[in-house]
């Protein structure tokens, strides 16, 4: 018998499993696909010029502790995210929807729009920046009746609404106002959220990959420990101990069960005895985002030579923002395109090649160029649909419902007889980000360890 079973070999679950190795207890990691890292998951470019990251891609050295203690002791190369050169925001039809202007500089709207526009930024930061559960009455209205509540203009508006679909691939009227803003307060507050500098958390990049971080924990852990292709389909507490049962017919037997698994897919297992019924209400009720990538690669930088950064944002779509994912060194030329929302559940229904020509097209009208631009000839492209991943089902991090953070905080993550819960989600700071996912992991087994005890009692 094991000490822990963990379910789920993401990065909240790797690390829960190193930190039970190193508190001296035996671990089990099952997991569900044939791969580590759940929604980390970096691939290699048929070309052989390095490889793009599908799921979670950037880190902070100064911000991070945990993450960036990883990349030094594995001595992973990073590439600070380029910010050199103009932005483009369009934000409406025509040629006066479209603006340029430089990186981590406000859109020249007009100066009513851009007065609203910092107005209600301003004052969402400093609701971020306080401390503490958002008020049940944030909780009760979506971010988008917050939003009009405050007097936001149209443009305001649409603005909100693209960090919603941005930063949980939902609509702004798809989520409470106290989930964003809390959301922002466990990740140093919206603008950090927002921020490609050094003051934010899309600020470096792996030359490797991110999935380097996934295989240099995996490999610590032991990989005789961790079991691939291995769905779980129960998880029996039967108060002395918990049986984790496989669809496979495997069976594993362990004093305590941590579940690294999004809670959206909790009612995908048949746990004995069922969660209390208030656990269940909330879990059940979560919803993953539309959460997508179209990482278009090319055989150099041509945006580049324009003057342009590679970073645009855009109210009309499919996609909402896009960033230059390169790596010079490996003459790895990308452009990350995120199509999320309500635009990336109407991508996620076209054909691969429908998706990808419809990113073309719009790149090439972002840039203003015509059909002999390099644009219209990449050298791979990538179109990862989150939603489409069966043991995934969505990314970033799960959203409750509307008013459940506040009516469930007393049930959201806590443990339930031998059964523990790790994520992202749940993390106190730099949720939805890998950063969270090792907190997590770690806070769960000081966890366990408290509940069972000292050592010696195993």
């Amino acid at each position: 018998m094991f000490d822990i079973i963990i379910v789920g070999a993401g990065l909240s679950g790797l690390q829960s499993a190193l930190s039970a190795q190193e508190a001296g207890l035996t671990v089990a990691v099952v997991e569900a696909r044939d791969r580590l890292g759940g929604k980390v998951w970096s691939v290699p470019l048929a070309s052989g010029r390095g490889v793009v990251d599908l799921g979670a891609a950037w880190v902070n050295d100064s911000m991070q502790k945990r993450v960036w203690r990883y990349t030094q002791m594995f001595g992973l190369d990073v590439v600070r995210q380029r910010l050199e050169g103009q932005a483009v925001m369009i934000a409406g039809e025509g040629e006066g929807g479209r603006v340029e202007f430089p990186f981590g500089i406000m859109p020249e709207f007009s100066a009513a729009e851009k007065r609203d526009l910092e107005r209600v930024r301003d004052h969402i930061q400093a609701e971020s920046m306080q401390t503490g559960l958002p008020s049940q009455e944030q909780d009760a209205v979506t971010l988008d009746q917050y939003v009009r509540d405050l007097g936001a203009r149209p443009k305001t508006r649409s603005m909100v609404n693209l960090w919603s679909q941005v930063m949980h691939g939902v609509e702004s009227s798809e989520q409470s106002a106290a989930f964003f803003i809390d959301y922002c307060r466990r990740n140093h507050g919206l603008l950090a959220i927002r921020a490609d500098d050094r003051t934010g958390g899309q600020y470096l990049r792996y030359h490797q990959g991110t999935s380097a971080i996934v295989e240099g924990i995996a490999g610590l852990v032991g990989h005789a420990n961790i079991h691939l292709s291995s769905p779980v389909a129960s998880i029996q507490d039967h108060g002395g101990h918990v049986s984790v049962i496989t669809t496979n017919g495997n069976t594993f037997q362990g004093k305590k069960c941590i579940l690294s698994l999004p809670t959206t897919l909790y009612k995908d297992i048949n746990i004995l005895p069922p969660l209390p019924p208030r656990a269940q209400e909330v879990y059940n009720s979560t919803r993953l985002g539309d959460y997508n990538k179209a990482i278009v690669c090319y055989d150099r930088p041509w945006w580049r030579d324009q003057g342009y950064n590679g970073f645009f944002m855009s109210f009309n779509g499919p996609v909402n923002l896009a960033r230059d994912t390169s790596v010079d060194e490996k003459r790895q030329f990308s452009l990350t395109c995120f199509v999320n929302g309500q635009f990336g559940r109407d991508w996620s229904r076209l054909r691969s090649h429908e998706r990808r020509k419809v990113v073309l097209e719009q790149l090439a009208k972002v840039y203003k160029v015509d059909r002999d631009s390099e644009v219209w000839r990449p050298i791979e492209i990538f179109d990862q649909v989150w939603m489409e991943e069966k043991f995934s089902k969505g990314a970033l991090t799960p959203i409750t419902a509307v008013g459940h953070l506040t009516k469930f905080v007393d049930v959201y993550g806590k443990p339930v007889g031998n059964l523990h819960f790790v994520g992202t989600e749940f993390a106190t700071e730099w949720k939805g980000y890998m950063e969270g996912a090792l907190e997590t992991g770690e806070r769960a087994v000081r966890e366990v360890m408290n509940m069972l005890g000292p050592r010696s009692t195993l």
